[in-house]
């Protein structure tokens, strides 16, 4: 970790026999200095493989800091280098900690930017279709594939949240869901339309480019620097949390240190649309906390800051 970074030291018990680590605490000049580090691999991302961010990104990643302080304990790196290199890039361990701060750090800037501010107001009829369409989807796929194994984590990502923006990405969802079991789908004789996976790309396009253009250019360039220090973060995280929960199987106590992302930064508050429709007018609530898309879809904590949907495309 840099040299600016505090860290905060806890013991070894005798009982657990797992080796003492120092998680570290986030500094801000070193959340900069982390940004640059990884600049030529934030900047290598495909829009392709920027990951929507639909959750406490705050709480998401000082989960993964816990992570790192364990990680960086000697006896347990070693057994990570241990696997072979084809199997798994030791650089996705030794930089989750720079991917942690740089993710702090773009959080504050994108904050500062506004950049996470609430919603644009959007044209009615837009928000009126896309919330039907994105409804008889919804429906959909819930009655259908709610039991296949490879959808229902996806779906579960889908369901809460309101906003715009987070409508926005639920079409885009959805419609990659359709794509995915298009056979399913089809057989479908009451949700089913020819039309609407295509027309939900549309729709959430439009939504996008209008939602983009009422960003400033700064708040724009934080917003997109957000997205892919965060889609980095998740990279390197689900390579060494994939790698640990193989490596400690027989040990459950230790794969509980290994979170996942999704389940840290979940809102902890949240609804099913269909309890609560998007409508046109009035702003999005996302999940109380650190800023990222789709959160829940209910009230928020009074002391914690709103946190509105982002999508996964960089504003134009």
């Amino acid at each position: 970790m840099p040299a600016a970074t505090k860290t905060k030291k806890r013991s070894l018990t005798a009982a657990s026999g797992e080796p003492s680590y120092t998680p570290p605490i986030y500094d801000p000049a070193a959340g900069k200095k982390a940004i640059e580090a990884l600049a030529s691999q934030l900047d290598g991302l495909s829009e392709a493989e920027l990951v929507t961010v639909r959750m406490d990104v705050e709480a998401a990643t000082y989960a993964a800091l816990g992570v790192v302080g364990f990680v960086s304990s000697p006896d347990v790196r070693a057994r990570f280098a241990r696997l072979p290199r084809e199997e798994f890039d030791i650089t996705h361990l030794d930089e989750l900690g720079l991917a942690c701060f740089a993710t702090l750090h773009a959080l504050a800037e994108a904050r500062a930017a506004g950049a996470l501010e609430t919603d644009a107001r959007l044209p009615e009829a837009l928000v009126t279709e896309a919330v039907e369409v994105e409804g008889r989807m919804q429906a959909l796929c819930e009655y259908q594939l709610a039991d296949d194994p490879a959808i229902k984590p996806e779906l579960d990502r889908l369901r809460p949240g309101t906003g715009h923006r987070d409508l926005a990405n639920d079409l885009l969802g959805y419609a990659r869901i359709y794509e995915l079991r298009a056979d399913v789908v089809k057989a479908d004789r009451k949700h089913y339309r020819a039309g609407d996976a295509a027309r939900a790309r549309e729709l959430a396009g439009v939504m996008i480019q209008k939602l983009s253009a009422a960003l400033t250019p700064k708040a724009r360039e934080a917003y997109d620097r957000y997205v892919r220090v965060w889609t980095l973060l998740c990279q390197r995280y689900d390579e060494v949390r994939a790698a640990a929960l193989w490596l400690w199987r027989k040990n459950a106590r230790v794969q509980e240190r290994f979170p996942s992302l999704f389940v840290a930064g979940r809102p902890n508050v949240g609804r099913s649309r269909k309890e609560t429709p998007k409508g046109s007018e009035g702003p999005g609530k996302g999940g109380s906390g650190g800023g990222g898309t789709g959160g829940s879809g209910g009230g928020e904590d009074p002391d914690m800051t709103p946190v509105p949907d982002l999508v996964a495309e960089s504003p134009a």
